[in-house]
């Protein structure tokens, strides 16, 4: 009987994640099949209207302040998910938030696991922004695993600077480290937030929804996207597979979608028709374009495909998904 443990869970992927390990139900951990006993939800803000599966319990408070006065709740997990997290956006305009919220929260928590006699599980919620070009050592046209990592911005810095921390936990045998950059993830439901790459949802909500939308970016920029469904099964995947399987405690590339931005407005026009396309504008924003075109455009990580990482679907079937949940109760 396994208890899990999700930070960020009041998020769009945390809850969807969520949904997807009620307690009760069946969960691999490690190359090994178990039951969810307990179902612990942790994030910053809990609302009367928050949900979650049944019997789950939630946590209520900035990470690094639950995990000073309620160790245990963090240390007793068999397995924690830790997707919490500010946005590239938020990080970008207020360096302090970023690092209180990002690193010295993520800091803590693995201190905390580390503390644990029985080793857990940590899978870390990672991002691609860990790279970046610069003029003296610009992005190859397709990122490997061979690529290093330069992050240009205060977000992929500190998602980098963490991955490191938990590798240096999980190679002194404290923890079992499972770091997994994901990309940016389309299309989220909601409202626009803080993350530099949020147009890259809102350009096909919005419309979907009735709405405007600017594009603040070229149409010909190319970027890298994981549909909702690609990231929440690669973060399962990561938890499940062995040691063995897995290898080092480095991170792994979740496979993902590489398309314009122009193929995006194609796909809204191809799935809403050209009344709802026409709601997009484009007027680009100089700092959201220095921030995402620093971003990788192309992936392909060999690592991934021997660890058993399933490709993503198509761009517009990711559209096709959440314009019917539109017509969902």
């Amino acid at each position: 009987m396994a208890k899990i443990l999700i930070t960020g869970a009041n998020g769009f992927i945390g809850s969807r994640l969520a949904a997807t390990m009620p307690p009760g139900s069946s969960v691999r951990l490690n190359g090994k099949d178990d039951m969810v006993e307990r179902l612990v939800l942790v994030d910053h803000v809990v609302t009367d209207t928050t949900s979650g599966p049944d019997g789950a319990e939630w946590a209520e408070g900035d990470l690094g302040a639950l995990v000073a006065s309620q160790p245990d709740l963090f240390s007793s997990a068999d397995a924690v998910f830790h997707l919490a997290s500010a946005t590239s956006g938020e990080c970008e305009a207020d360096l302090d938030l970023g690092i209180n919220a990002n690193l010295l929260g993520g800091v803590a928590l693995g201190r905390c696991l580390a503390s644990a006699a029985h080793r857990p599980l940590l899978v870390f919620s990672s991002t691609l922004a860990i790279y970046g070009g610069t003029p003296e050592a610009p992005l190859p046209a397709v990122v490997d695993d061979t690529t290093h990592p330069t992050p240009q911005n205060s977000y992929g810095a500190q998602k980098l600077m963490l991955e490191a921390f938990f590798a240096d936990l999980s190679r002194r045998g404290l923890i079992t480290a499972r770091s997994l950059r994901l990309m940016t993830v389309s299309v989220r439901p909601g409202r626009p937030n803080g993350a530099a790459s949020s147009f890259l949802s809102g350009m096909i909500r919005e419309p979907l929804q009735g709405e405007d939308a600017n594009v603040p970016v070229s149409p010909d920029l190319r970027v890298v996207l994981n549909s909702p469904d690609g990231a929440v099964a690669g973060l399962r995947h990561a938890g499940a597979v062995t040691d063995g399987v897995w290898g080092g405690p480095r991170g792994v590339n979740l496979p993902g979608i590489s398309v314009t931005v122009g193929d995006m407005a194609a796909a809204l026009e191809a799935v809403g028709g050209a009344e709802v396309a026409a709601r997009l504008s484009w007027q680009r924003d100089e700092t959201i374009e220095r921030i995402v075109t620093s971003w990788p455009a192309k992936v392909t990580s060999e690592r991934a495909a021997g660890i058993g990482f399933a490709d993503d679907k198509p761009f517009i079937e990711a559209v096709r998904d959440f314009n019917a949940a539109l017509s969902r109760p």
